[in-house]
């Protein structure tokens, strides 16, 4: 980067170098072309106005032979006077004006010598042409034109030079940012790039560096702790197994023993098998790799048939589920069914018993909303923000041996809403928890 930038710093120097000298070249030569043209217009009509010459007459035109230093009488395109030996070139019938107000200007090279001449109408038998010898311009333009080339040749050094010092100059502060870059490893994700130390132009890429950063050390943390949950969700099962296992081995068992002890490590197969499969689900939803089959649902239709299901659990602690509201949703119906179904049933779990569970249906801001509440233990205000987590199950006051599951629930169904765009939250206040999602208009969302 840094070559191409100092070859692209010299290269658009001299290239302006030479625009410039070539047009300055060009201007030179056109404003020596045309003064040298008037000086010689301007000679013939002075000498024009102050002589009554006979143009017929090849020795009247001598007059002019003290003011211009070459003059050539035409008479019916024959030169029948000229007051030197140059010879006009060869086209020399183009010297003679056929017209008044004709003009003719030409500029020729002989024996090393360089003219410029012009053709004035006296008659229609008659062209007079005065001709300067302009070999002091063209010593001038070679001069000019060797000035140019050393000068174009010394910036461009001196612009070489230069462009190296100011790019290695301004990326400085990019190899500072490189040596940061450089010492993040995976167990140093905390290295951050302290904007203090560089140029404004760079604050915002260290900003968004940082960011990036956080977000990095956020998702490593995660599939650490998801690693170290994972083996120990799997471990407890396969534990309880092996030391059934074990003492079944040590004695000699009734068949009734045998089937309790296959019965019991069927349970424990069954719950490993669920975590893998929740895992399983989970990582495909967040990745988008569940295959998804919309339709328009009627909500209050499946809400209605979801908490009908679940009243039979519900009746055993006497909860009373009420749900109001209506509206549809464009989504997968059993995404939707297994998301509500992870709410209901963790609603009911920690209800407390002779409560009642409200379901709502709303639509704020023509939005689509759903909330479930409970009655039960309120939840720490320190364990709101990891709800959601994998996983986790930090709000002892809300588990139970018996019917917590791998702590797997709410992680599926906040994937679910955030792959249809929705957002689902979660408040928890002197004994009322309400889980609440949010579905955007359907016309807001691809």
């Amino acid at each position: 980067m840094r070559r191409k930038l100092v070859l692209m710093f010299l290269g658009t120097t001299v290239a302006v170098h030479l625009i410039l000298s070539a047009v300055a070249q060009k201007m030179t030569k056109s404003y020596f072309y045309d003064s040298e043209s008037a000086h010689i217009e301007n000679k013939f009509n002075g000498l024009n106005e102050k002589s009554s010459l006979d143009y017929t007459d090849p020795k009247a035109v001598k007059h002019f032979g003290k003011a211009l230093i070459n003059i050539w009488n035409l008479t019916d395109n024959k030169v029948t006077y000229q007051n030197s030996p140059i010879l006009l070139p060869i086209e020399s019938n183009n010297f003679f004006l056929k017209n008044d107000g004709d003009e003719y200007t030409s500029m020729w090279e002989l024996e090393g010598n360089h003219y410029l001449s012009s053709s004035f109408f006296v008659n229609k038998e008659n062209t007079l042409v005065l001709g300067l010898n302009v070999n002091h311009h063209i010593e001038f333009f070679e001069a000019v034109g060797t000035l140019m080339f050393w000068f174009t040749t010394i910036v461009s050094l001196l612009a070489g030079i230069y462009s190296a010092v100011i790019v290695n100059n301004g990326l400085k502060p990019l190899k500072k940012l490189e040596g940061y870059l450089a010492r993040i490893r995976p167990g140093r994700l905390d290295i951050r790039v302290p904007k203090d130390e560089l140029p404004e132009e760079l604050e915002n890429l260290a900003e968004v560096q940082n960011s990036m950063l956080d977000r990095l050390d956020l998702g490593f943390q995660r599939l650490s702790d998801f690693s170290t949950d994972i083996a120990h969700e799997l471990r407890t099962p396969l534990t309880n197994m092996t030391t059934q296992m074990q003492v079944s081995l040590a004695n000699d068992r009734s068949p009734d023993e045998y089937r309790d002890i296959l019965g019991s490590n069927l349970e424990e197969l069954e719950r490993i098998t669920k975590t893998i499969n929740d895992t399983l689900y989970l990582a495909k939803a967040e990745n988008s790799l569940l295959y998804k089959n919309n339709e328009t649902l009627d909500l209050a239709k499946e809400m209605s048939q979801l908490i009908e299901y679940h009243n039979i659990i519900a009746e055993d602690k006497e909860i009373v589920i009420e749900f109001t509201g209506e509206g549809e949703l464009y989504i997968d119906k059993h995404m939707f069914q297994r998301a509500m179904n992870n709410l209901l049933s963790n609603a009911i779990r920690h209800a407390h018993e002779n409560t009642q569970i409200c379901v709502k249906i709303t639509h704020p801001n023509k939005s689509l909303g759903i909330s479930i509440s409970n009655i039960g233990d309120t939840i720490s205000e320190s364990t709101l923000p990891f709800i959601f987590d994998r996983f986790y199950r930090g709000d002892c006051s809300r588990e139970n041996d018996s019917t917590t599951g791998a702590g797997l629930g709410l992680a599926i169904t906040k994937s679910i809403i955030e792959t249809y765009h929705g957002v689902i939250s979660v408040t928890s206040k002197d004994g009322l928890t309400t889980f609440e999602i949010l579905f955007p208009p359907p016309n807001s969302t691809s």
